[in-house]
């Protein structure tokens, strides 16, 4: 069980103090990093990046890679399991079979980390921004429009609005999960609204295909944990799959935690562009399993309530770039998303590393 001067050393609130004590740990541990840098900067005109950290053989064809920082400001928490994985591994309480390696990607949405957002320097969303070759980027879901009025105000608060209550009563007068569905899958026709996926692959997305197509030519079989914050009940990992897996045979392997990408069955919904299936789509002839991580914080309906408020100001708001960054709406985003309490913070270290030995124990047997 971790310590708390170790949770506390884990954690980081600023993107350039969490890509650097991961640099620092790649460093002792003599691992191979490679950077890849997108064009735009960080708040103090530093380089954003996505740093992947590459540990064990080249060649594996066994290959566990753990991606965090998709939803930008998620990566935070991302990088703290991606460390605190790293030190099971410095220490030998984490061994890796013969044949298989295991690969940081840290921070895929480094600007969204950077200044605190959940999307892109284009207000995309990345976990919608990976379609399979020759998806158009377009379209929205059936019942998005109904709900663009309250998701997306187009000026800034007055008076009382009684979001509350009106998201409320919409979750009833569709249902709770056509409610979520429609709002989550991801939307193509909204620029500036919310689960926007994008006109065309961002930076950020083609650097990680790229990477992809340079480094997976050895791999046979890829358990890939991409590491989210959000969905679910305070500190407990839901673990996320796609429909048509084998989820009872994954069970066995992970236990009860399995759930599907579907808003009638769990906490989770349906969505396009995203990045597992994407990558995929891309490599269809590699064996994967592939799990979305996802730590519960706080409720559905106050969750997304402040994800409208972050988005209203950034549109809308007409502040300067640091005002944003300093502002209420994106201090509420990084609270919400990388909760101070240290019974959450030690919930998801122990649960990071238990998935990884998981991860471990299934390409031992196969």
């Amino acid at each position: 069980m971790p310590e708390d001067a170790d949770i506390h050393r884990c954690f980081a609130t600023e993107y350039v103090t969490a890509r650097q004590r991961l640099l620092d740990r790649a460093e002792k541990m003599e691992l191979e990093v490679e950077t890849l840098a997108i064009a735009k900067k960080g708040p103090h005109e530093e380089t954003l990046s996505t740093d992947i950290l590459w540990v064990g053989p080249k060649d594996a064809t066994k290959l566990i890679l753990h991606t965090s920082g998709v939803h930008g400001v998620e990566g935070f928490p991302g990088s703290a399991a991606a460390m605190w994985i790293l030190d099971g591994i410095n220490s030998n309480e984490l061994r890796l079979p013969d044949d298989c390696a295991i690969i940081f990607a840290h921070a895929i949405n480094p600007w969204g980390m950077a200044w605190l957002r959940r999307v892109n320097e284009d207000n995309a969303d990345l976990n919608r921004n990976f379609l399979p070759p020759g998806e158009a980027y377009e379209g929205e879901p059936e019942n998005y429009k109904k709900l663009d009025h309250l998701l997306n105000p187009t000026s800034m608060k007055k008076g009382r609005e009684y979001y509350t209550v009106r998201a409320a009563w919409h979750s009833f007068k569709l249902g709770f999960a056509n409610a979520k569905q429609a709002v989550q899958e991801g939307q193509y026709t909204r620029p500036k609204s919310l689960q926007y996926g994008g006109s065309k692959l961002a930076e950020s997305s083609q650097n990680f295909i790229q990477w992809c197509e340079n480094n997976l030519n050895h791999a046979k079989q890829i358990v890939w944990i991409d590491f989210h914050t959000g969905l679910g009940p305070f500190g407990v990992d839901s673990l996320l799959v796609a429909e048509g897996v084998d989820e009872e045979s994954l069970k066995t392997r992970y236990g009860d935690r399995i759930q599907p990408l579907d808003p009638a069955k769990g906490v989770a919904y349906k969505i396009r562009g995203g990045i597992q299936a994407g990558i995929e789509s891309r490599f269809p002839d590699k064996e994967w399993t592939s799990i979305t991580q996802e730590f519960g914080t706080i409720k559905p309906i106050p969750l997304l309530k402040l994800a409208r408020a972050e988005n209203r100001v950034t549109q809308w708001g007409g502040k300067p770039p640091l005002r944003l960054l300093q502002s209420k709406e994106r201090r509420d985003m990084l609270n919400a998303f990388n909760p101070q309490s240290l019974k959450w913070r030690r919930m998801i270290l122990q649960r990071s590393r238990s998935i990884i030995e998981d991860a471990i124990a299934q390409l031992s047997e196969e």
